[in-house]
């Protein structure tokens, strides 16, 4: 039974709450103590009540600060500096790469834009290139996931004239083994090596191999979270990432939005370059010019070549080595290029570009066949397409065909490019044609020959003749005869049972039983 004397009214209770609520809060002026909270209009209160404000953010921040929780606050443009460009690259008076942003250089496979970010890596290792670091050379690293090292990117820059000394090669290991660098994992790290070295310039061939494979590069949030931290890093260095991209077969001349991938790396850089041959050109020329300039004019068109030099490398044999050669202006872009020409046949459509990348990459030397196959992935293509091309660039039989090798047994796989002597086209297509004759499946209709002594044409199989003289003859052999042939070849002899060393017969052994 409950006492009544405990028993509270609703008006009771919600007086009680009131006391509660004002317990926690600063005690109140004797002006509002009667209102039991405090009140706005009332300047003693509202002193209070600000006071407990500045208590309870000072409260969240340290929670905050704790559990490492993002914060927003707001500032005024007064507050915030700003001041004009300063332009890493300037050309005919005008800046086209400026400092603390991302560039691209795109293009179609063979176009040379991997070439021209080695003239780029090149002349700021000099302090020649025209612009914020002319006369000052500075520390440049290259990031190479689609080319050899050691075979392309280390000649190419020598073709260049860098000074290795000022170009440094970022490395990544994950237990003990070298593995590919991803902008989601490990950007804190080479942000502060870069910085402890003093890197101004960072080259990254191609952007596309520092993403993940499980990212869908189709995808614009996923593709913009993996491509900004590369802005963010060229403002940390107070320098220039020079990504190398990806056109796709789109005929349209828009070159930004043909990346291959999606349309977040056109977006987050500042700078795009394509990067063409011109078709109309006899003498090899091909064409660079700014398809995008976010802070500045994208009036540049160049004409450029790849000429050939000799390199003496560290092992001391030479080699040719393409190296980027600017010549003069162009009275086209390479939208033009791309907009005006011919549409490919429906014979062979869609090969063209795969087989000039994989022959582009195998231009200065040997390549790791596991390096082939992330080269591959890395620019969009499948390791299954790569490997239908070098086969069908064999099958060609052109002027160059693609060798796969192993220099020690056991050892990794290498692909390389050699030229394809006149001489051996003949002998290659008569040593295809007997390995096709080896390798045709065996049908109903095919003719067995068996090659001996003297001709005894005309003799059955099992005739003594054809035992002895083992003569030439042919004869129809089904697959179901040659099956039965190889089944008693390879047959076991059966176990022989016998009883006090006489041999039992096992058919009557069973039926009596």
């Amino acid at each position: 039974m409950t006492d009544e004397s405990t028993v509270s009214t609703p008006g009771e209770d919600k007086d009680r709450n009131r006391t509660t609520a004002a317990r926690k809060m600063p005690e109140p002026t004797a002006h509002c103590a009667e209102h039991q909270h405090h009140v706005r209009e009332c300047p003693e209160c509202y002193v209070a009540a600000e006071f407990q404000k500045m208590r309870m953010r000072q409260r969240r921040e340290r929670e905050q600060a704790r559990a490492g929780f993002r914060s927003v606050r707001l500032s005024t443009f007064a507050d915030e500096s700003d001041d004009v460009p300063v332009w890493a690259w300037n050309h005919g008076g005008k800046g086209r790469i400026a400092v603390g942003t991302l560039a691209l250089f795109a293009g179609r496979p063979g176009a040379g834009k991997s070439t021209g970010g080695r003239y780029m890596a090149a002349q700021v290792s000099n302090g020649t290139l025209e612009g914020h670091w002319f006369g000052r050379p500075v520390n440049v690293a290259y990031i190479a996931a689609e080319e050899s090292a050691r075979y392309v990117v280390k000649p190419g820059l020598r073709a260049a004239g860098a000074d290795l000394s000022r170009v440094f090669m970022p490395r990544v290991e994950l237990d003990g083994e070298e593995v590919r660098f991803l902008s989601s994992h490990d950007m804190a790290d080479l942000t502060r090596e870069l910085n402890d070295h003093d890197v101004r310039l960072v080259v990254v061939d191609p952007l596309m191999s520092t993403i993940g494979s499980r990212t869908d590069i189709n995808r614009n949030n996923e593709v913009r979270s993996l491509i900004e931290p590369w802005a963010k890093l060229a403002e940390d260095i107070d320098g220039v990432v020079l990504g190398i991209a990806h056109l796709n077969k789109s005929g349209n001349g828009d070159v930004v939005a043909g990346i291959n991938g999606s349309s977040a790396f056109g977006e987050v850089a500042r700078a795009v370059f394509g990067f063409a041959k011109d078709p109309e050109s006899e003498d090899g020329d091909r064409i660079m010019s700014q398809e995008k300039n976010s802070i500045g004019e994208e009036d540049l068109a160049l004409t450029y070549r790849i000429e050939s030099t000799t390199v003496t490398t560290d092992s001391g044999r030479t080699a040719e080595v393409g190296r980027f050669v600017i010549v003069g202006d162009s009275d086209k872009t390479v939208g033009d290029v791309l907009r005006f020409q011919p549409k490919a046949t429906t014979d062979g459509a869609g090969y063209e570009d795969i087989d000039a990348w994989l022959l582009e990459l195998l231009k200065n030397g040997p390549v790791l066949a596991k390096d082939v196959y992330d080269s591959a992935n890395a620019a969009g293509y499948s390791t299954d397409k790569a490997k239908r091309s070098k086969t069908r660039i064999n099958k060609a039989r052109g002027v160059e065909f693609i060798e796969a090798f192993r220099p020690e047994v056991p050892g990794p796989w290498f692909w390389r490019r050699m030229d394809f002597p006149e001489e051996a086209k003949g002998a290659t297509e008569h040593q295809e044609s007997v390995h096709a004759q080896e390798d045709a499946p065996l049908h109903s209709s095919a003719l067995f020959e068996v090659r001996g002594g003297a001709d005894t044409a005309g003799q059955p199989q099992g005739s003594k003749g054809a035992r002895e003289q083992g003569s030439t003859r042919e004869t129809n052999v089904t697959p179901l005869d040659a099956a039965r042939a190889s089944d008693r070849q390879h047959q076991k002899p059966r176990r022989r049972i016998t009883r006090g060393g006489r041999p039992i017969d096992r058919r009557r052994t069973d039926d009596a039983s």
